[in-house]
């Protein structure tokens, strides 16, 4: 269990209050958090205890859309799935050459510098658990920040990892610059017990990637 919830807003400035609990029948040695695959934060337990939780009050250096990773390692070094949420700390930057740090840029039809950012999942949060075979429905809240609107022809395409899309691509409505959409997905859960994530990312209507990626992340019991 992670607090805060994925998609979270804070301050600038404000330390972000994070508690993350973990078990393991060879005992909790600690539980890592990561920030952009770097690990800022860590708690041990020498007794090893079945379950524990961590408590970190962790202070950004930067403001935007900050994505930690949550990892426990047991008494024997097994270390467990990340589990992954999103944080918006202070503000995400306006679209300017800067917003670069933030999100992938390309230049489309008429000179448009296109990108998009993540706002927050809609629908099923990192780590939900999904039966076996079960379909479901991934929603996932995105802005255009492009200098351009968009309109027919942008899609959210599977980029990698698993395809749980019941489709691999999906339209994406038109919207505005600065405007907020809501994209959804179709999926099915594997058979196979696990920590499944599947990636997409949006495409122009010449096929160029732009924009944050978006991941789902399930585990099947």
């Amino acid at each position: 269990m992670i607090t805060p919830k994925d998609g979270a807003r804070f301050d600038a400035g404000q330390p972000i209050a994070i508690a993350i609990s973990a078990a393991a029948s060879a005992g909790v040695a600690r539980i890592e958090l990561s920030l952009d695959g770097v690990v800022v934060a860590e708690e041990k337990r020498g007794e090893h205890p079945p379950a524990f939780t961590a408590r970190f009050a962790y202070r950004p250096n930067r403001q935007g859309l900050l994505t930690f990773q949550a990892v426990a390692v047991d008494a024997q070094g097994r270390r467990s799935a990340p589990v992954a949420f999103r944080v918006l700390y202070g503000a995400l930057p306006t679209p300017t050459p800067n917003l670069a740090v933030v999100t992938t840029i390309v230049v489309g039809e008429r000179g448009c510098r296109q990108a998009a950012v993540f706002v927050q999942d809609v629908t099923v949060p990192d780590g939900t658990v999904i039966r076996p075979g079960a379909t479901f429905t991934k929603t996932w809240r995105m802005r255009n920040v492009s200098t351009c609107d968009w309109g027919l022809g942008y899609a959210l395409v599977h980029e990698s990892d698993a395809p749980l899309g019941l489709v691999s691509r999906v339209s994406v409505s038109p919207t505005p610059s600065n405007g907020v959409v809501d994209i959804s997905v179709p999926m099915r859960a594997p058979e196979q017990p696990g920590v499944y994530t599947s990636t997409w990312r949006l495409q122009d209507p010449q096929g160029q990637w732009f924009g944050n990626r978006v991941f789902v992340v399930i585990r099947v019991p």
